[in-house]
C-alpha cells in the first residue's frame, strides 16, 4: 500500500538496495538518495524533509553542497565586475583568516551562532575589533550577493555583528578618491604610503618612521615594533599582493636601520 497523499515516497532503483525519497513541493517533485540501506534511516530523512517544507525551511539538497567557499568565489568576482580597488585586501582578508575558518563550510551550516564563535576565535587571536569589523563586511557581502543570486545560493542570513572600534580613525579613502591621488602624485613612495594607509589603517607617524628591516619581503610581513605604536604593543601584518610589488621596490638596496620611504640615501619624502 502506497503512503498517504503529500507524506513523500520511499523506493529502491532496480540492482541498488539504497533507498531514495521524493517528496513535492510548490509543484516541483524532489528525488533524493539518503545513501543508506536502512529503511528506518530512509524514513527519518523523508520526515526531516517534510517538516523543513512545513515550516518553510527548506532549502533542497542541491543548495545543501554549496560551500562560503563558492560565496566568496561570486564576491571576487563582483568586486572585478564593478572594478573595486580592494581587491585585493579583502582576497588577503579571505586568504588568511575566513577561508580557515568557513571556507569548506556548507552555507546551510552557517548560523549567527557560528559567526559569534569566528568573532570569539578572532579575539583570542589578539585581533582588533576594527580588524574583524571589516572581515565581517566581507562575509556579509558574500552572503547577500548570495541571496540575491539566479538560483539564490543563500536563504538565510545570519546575524554579522559590529564590534565596537576603540580609537576609530577616519579619513579612509573610497576607491575614486584613490586614483585622484594617485594620479596627482603617481611617485613609488606615495603610493606605497597611501596603499599602506589605506589597506592596514596606520597612523602616517607609523608609516614613515618604519625601516626596511621591518619589512620582510620574502616572507611577505611588516612588523611595528612594540613602543612604536601609540598603544605600545607591536604588531605585525602581511602584505597584500599591492603592497609587497610596491615595497618590494621601497626597500630593494637599502639597509635595515634606512626608512623605508627613502631615495636610498636616508632622505625622508
Amino acid at each position: 500500500m502506497g503512503r498517504p497523499r503529500g507524506t513523500g515516497s520511499l523506493y529502491q532503483q532496480k540492482d541498488s538496495a539504497v533507498w531514495w525519497i521524493k517528496y513535492h513541493r510548490n509543484g516541483r517533485s524532489f528525488r533524493e538518495s539518503t545513501r543508506t540501506t536502512e529503511k528506518r534511516q530512509a524514513t527519518r530523512i523523508l520526515a526531516k524533509r517534510l517538516a523543513e517544507i512545513s515550516t518553510n525551511t527548506f532549502v533542497g539538497p542541491a543548495h545543501e553542497r554549496i560551500t562560503v567557499g563558492e560565496l566568496a568565489e561570486d564576491l571576487f568576482r563582483d568586486y572585478r565586475i564593478n572594478g573595486r580597488e580592494t581587491i585585493d585586501d579583502v582576497q588577503t582578508r579571505w586568504r588568511l583568516h575566513i577561508e580557515p575558518f568557513f571556507g569548506s563550510r556548507r552555507v546551510s551550516e552557517v548560523t549567527s551562532d557560528l559567526v559569534a564563535k569566528y568573532v570569539d576565535y578572532r579575539q583570542s587571536e589578539k585581533a582588533r575589533n576594527a580588524t574583524i569589523n571589516r572581515e565581517m563586511a566581507a562575509l556579509k557581502r558574500m552572503f547577500h550577493i548570495g541571496m540575491y543570486a539566479t538560483p539564490p545560493k543563500v536563504f538565510r542570513l545570519p546575524k554579522f555583528p559590529k564590534l565596537t572600534e576603540d580609537n576609530i580613525r577616519t579619513g579612509f579613502l573610497e576607491d575614486a578618491q584613490y586614483k585622484k591621488l594617485i594620479a596627482y602624485c603617481p611617485d613609488l613612495w606615495f603610493r606605497a604610503i597611501v596603499e599602506m594607509g589605506r589597506t592596514y589603517g596606520w597612523r602616517i607617524s607609523e608609516l614613515i618612521n618604519l625601516k626596511a628591516g621591518q619589512v620582510d619581503v620574502e616572507a611577505r610581513t611588516i612588523r611595528l615594533e612594540p613602543g612604536t605604536t601609540k598603544n605600545k604593543d607591536g604588531r605585525e601584518v602581511t602584505m597584500t599582493t599591492t603592497v609587497h610589488n610596491l615595497l618590494t621596490q621601497c626597500v630593494a638596496g637599502k639597509s635595515a636601520e634606512l626608512s623605508v620611504f627613502t631615495a636610498g640615501i636616508g632622505r625622508i619624502f
